[in-house]
């Protein structure tokens, strides 16, 4: 067995086996779904970074690079601010809120403080989640399979659903623990893997010489360095601001607060997640460029961090680099399975068919959902639908676009109402989706991008309803809690 695939096995393994253990210590609804509400800083710096670096990084963002430079960094830039807003302002409140109030899920948080409609919150939150997390699922699953049918040398079709297996079997079993504690394990993979392949293939590009690397670098073209190219046009720079406002209220990063011991827990991983996060980004621009230089004549549906892993570091590096990118899918796919699983177990099955379901029979109930997501996804995974860094952009702009304007308008203004909440996110999903399909079907960009149209709609529709239809009292009594009123 060649080492690429020995310690493939071995990553994947270990995987599945920290999920098993955990769920050995699920007792109840609590550790299945916010792991106890008692992970310490490090657990969530882990998690938290492990579950924003996907396969659409190390694979689609990295083949970006290598195509348009170091215009790639406006994605990075905004996703740095996304990081900033979602730890220091949304992960803070979150926390405060659960510290009052019995939050187990992304719908909870919702429909608490829009509590005089909180049962139509948490119905169109739940519905939302499915579209929007389904096709980022699938996108981490087409990433796994395709590095592991060239590891393994065998068909995409045939690994892609031994790797759905794997993955749907220890996050059904360990819940939001396994998961957070399969993240940390993960998290170091996926740097080391990412860090480790920089140095050795730029001292590979220069022939043992780092600094003929750099210089070999510089030799890509003019355009290697400018922010905004011909084939990388301005309103794809701007499109990349979904990361600012997606990142902050992505459900699967914002019920990572609450696995959190306390408020001090999330400030003290803010600097960590920030440093470790610049690392990763500044690593997969170099990576995109050596790749480039590595395999100047890529196939296509081939990728360059894959072709830089093979050819350029080594059977042993090059099989922890590899191992990197399914670090960051794993941790991904777990994390988008868990949060979709359990919203939609919560909402069908504890609120509408079986209130009295005791502790139980509603974690058999989100193992069951877990698994149903996972097939579905499994399904658009098998066919390629999209590529994976589209899925990715598409699923980023529709949580900005449904939940930016509700969280941060009901954390922040008096005025923000139930009815106004719903209007948003009803007309920001819209609006995003609608012109997503104009711009593909005509290849257009009649809006910068389905980003910004969605976030108008939204904020337009929360301005509005909110006016003629105020919060109630018992909606400002929840700002009181936080300190905010």
């Amino acid at each position: 067995m060649n080492p690429e695939a020995a310690l493939f096995i071995v990553f994947l393994g270990t995987s599945f086996l920290i999920g098993a253990v955990a769920a050995r210590s699920v007792k109840g609804v609590a550790d299945y779904f916010i792991a106890g509400a008692r992970m310490p800083w490090y657990f969530l710096t882990g998690t938290f970074v492990a579950s924003n670096v996907s396969a659409g990084l190390f694979l689609g963002a990295t083949n970006m690079t290598a195509l348009h430079g170091y215009a790639m960094w406006c994605a990075y830039v905004t996703t740095s601010i996304g990081f900033l807003l979602s730890i220091a302002v949304v992960g803070v409140l979150v926390r405060r809120l659960a510290s009052h109030y019995e939050i187990l899920d992304f719908a909870d948080i919702l429909a608490t403080r829009y509590c005089s409609r909180g049962k139509s919150v948490r119905a169109v939150t739940t519905l939302v989640l499915p579209i929007v997390y389904v096709p980022m699922l699938a996108a981490q699953f087409m990433g796994l399979a395709t590095i592991a049918a060239s590891i393994f040398d065998v068909s995409y079709h045939a690994m892609l659903t031994g790797i759905v297996i794997l993955i749907v079997a220890y996050t059904l079993l360990g819940g939001m623990l396994g998961v957070v504690w399969t993240d940390g394990f993960q998290f170091i993979v996926l740097v080391l893997g990412l860090v480790v392949a920089v140095p050795v293939a730029m001292s590979a590009a220069g022939n043992g010489d780092p600094a003929e690397g750099w210089a070999r670098l510089n030799t890509l073209g003019p355009d290697l360095f400018k922010w905004s190219t011909e084939s990388w046009p301005w309103y794809l720079v701007l499109g990349q601001l979904t990361w600012a406002f997606s990142i902050p209220v992505q459900p699967h990063l914002v019920t990572r607060f609450l696995t959190a011991r306390d408020e001090r827990t999330i400030l003290i991983a803010l600097p960590v997640c920030l440093s470790a996060g610049l690392v990763i980004y500044a690593s997969t621009v170099l990576v995109g460029l050596l790749g480039r230089l590595a395999a100047p004549e890529l196939d296509s549906g081939a990728y360059y961090y894959i072709e830089l892993a093979r050819g350029q570091l080594g059977p042993w590096l090059g099989a922890f680099a590899l191992a990197g990118i399914a670090a960051a899918a794993l941790s991904t796919c777990s994390t988008a399975l868990i949060i979709t699983g359990q919203q939609l177990s919560r909402e069908v099955y504890q609120k509408w068919l079986v209130p009295a379901a005791d502790e139980r029979e509603s974690v058999l109930a989100a193992r069951l959902a877990v698994f149903v997501v996972g097939m579905v996804a499994y399904g658009i995974a098998y066919f390629q639908l999209l590529n994976i860094f589209w899925l990715v952009v598409l699923s980023a702009s529709l949580l900005a676009s449904i939940f930016f304007v509700p969280i941060f308008a009901g954390f922040f203004s008096k005025t923000a109402s139930a009815q106004g909440a719903l209007a948003s996110m009803l007309a920001g999903g819209a609006t995003s989706l609608v012109v997503f399909a104009v711009n593909e079907a005509l290849d257009a960009h009649y809006f910068v991008s389905e980003l910004f149209a969605g976030l108008l709609a939204s904020g337009l529709a929360m301005w509005l309803v909110s006016r003629m239809r105020p919060a109630p009292a018992e909606e400002r009594q929840v700002l009181q809690a936080l300190s905010l009123d």
